[in-house]
C-alpha cells in the first residue's frame, strides 16, 4: 500500500472463535488483533474471537489466509459476515470522510490495527443483531397470541422450540467482543485514542452493543414470562388431572358400597 492511494479493507467475521496460537506474526508479541506475516503489499489482523481484517488483499491472497485460518475456527460461520471500507493514507489528520473513507496520516502497523479492531467490531456487531433479531421474530406470534388471545396459543413442545432458539441466540451472544472496549495496542498507543473514538462514532459501536443489551433483556424477560406460563398451564392440567382420578375414585367407591349391594 502506497500513501495518498486507496486501498480495500475488508472485515470477515469467520466463526464464533479463532485459535492464534502458532500463527505466523508480523513481528508481533500476543495481543488481540495480532498482525499476520502477509505477502507484500498486503497487510492482514487477526482476532481471536473468529474475525479477520485484511488490508490491500488480492482475492488469491484473501481465499489463502482465509483457508490458512479455517482450521483454527470454531463454529465457523456457513457465510461470513463483511465489513468493508475504503482506507488512505497521506491525510494531515487521521478522521473520516463523509463518503466514508477512513483518511490516516500513515499505513503504519497501529494505525491499520486500530481502524482493523473498528471493522472487525462492527461485522461482530451485525452477525450479533441478525441473531437476535431473528430470535425476537420467533417470539412474536408467541407475544401476539398472549396479547390477543390472553392465552399460549401452540403446543408446549412448540413453544420450547421457539424459546430454545431465543435462548440459543442469547448464549451466542453474551460472551461476544465487547464492542465498547477499547483495543489492548491505545495502551502502547495512547495518541491514537483520537482515531479510535471517531471510528467508534463513525460505526456506532457503543450505540449498537446498547441495544443488543437491550435485546437480550427483552428476550430474557420474554423467555422467562413464557416458561412461568407453560408451568403454570401443567400445573393446571395436573391438577385437573389429580380432580378427575379423585373423582372417578368416588364414583368407584360409590358404586361398590351402596349401589352394587342394592342390585344383589
Amino acid at each position: 500500500m502506497t500513501a495518498g492511494s486507496q486501498t480495500l479493507a475488508r472485515a470477515l467475521l469467520l466463526g464464533e472463535r479463532l485459535d492464534l496460537r502458532g500463527l505466523p506474526r508480523e513481528g508481533a508479541p500476543a495481543s488481540d488483533p495480532v498482525p499476520l506475516a502477509t505477502p507484500e503489499g498486503c497487510t492482514a489482523f487477526a482476532f481471536r474471537w473468529g474475525a479477520v481484517v485484511l488490508f490491500g488483499a488480492t482475492p488469491a491472497q484473501e481465499a489463502a489466509l482465509i483457508g490458512m485460518l479455517r482450521p483454527r475456527l470454531t463454529a465457523p460461520l456457513p457465510n461470513p459476515i463483511e465489513e468493508a471500507a475504503r482506507i488512505a493514507g497521506g491525510a494531515e489528520q487521521d478522521g473520516v470522510d463523509p463518503d466514508g473513507v477512513i483518511r490516516l496520516r500513515d499505513l503504519s502497523v497501529p494505525r491499520l490495527a486500530v481502524v482493523a479492531d473498528a471493522l472487525a467490531k462492527s461485522a461482530a456487531l451485525a452477525h450479533q443483531e441478525a441473531l437476535l433479531s431473528e430470535a425476537l421474530d420467533r417470539l412474536e406470534p408467541v407475544i401476539a397470541a398472549l396479547r390477543t388471545e390472553g392465552r399460549l396459543a401452540a403446543s408446549s413442545r412448540a413453544l420450547q422450540r421457539q424459546i430454545g432458539h431465543a435462548l440459543s441466540a442469547r448464549s451466542r451472544t453474551t460472551a461476544r467482543v465487547e464492542a465498547e472496549e477499547k483495543p489492548e495496542i491505545l495502551w502502547d498507543q495512547p495518541a491514537l485514542e483520537r482515531l479510535h473514538g471517531r471510528l467508534a462514532d463513525e460505526y456506532e459501536l457503543r450505540e449498537r452493543s446498547a441495544a443488543l443489551d437491550r435485546k437480550l433483556a427483552l428476550i430474557a424477560d420474554t423467555t422467562e414470562s413464557i416458561l412461568s406460563l407453560i408451568q403454570g398451564r401443567r400445573a393446571m392440567g395436573l391438577e385437573a388431572a389429580i380432580v378427575a382420578l379423585v373423582g372417578i375414585e368416588v364414583v368407584f367407591t360409590f358404586w361398590e358400597y351402596l349401589v352394587k349391594p342394592l342390585l344383589r
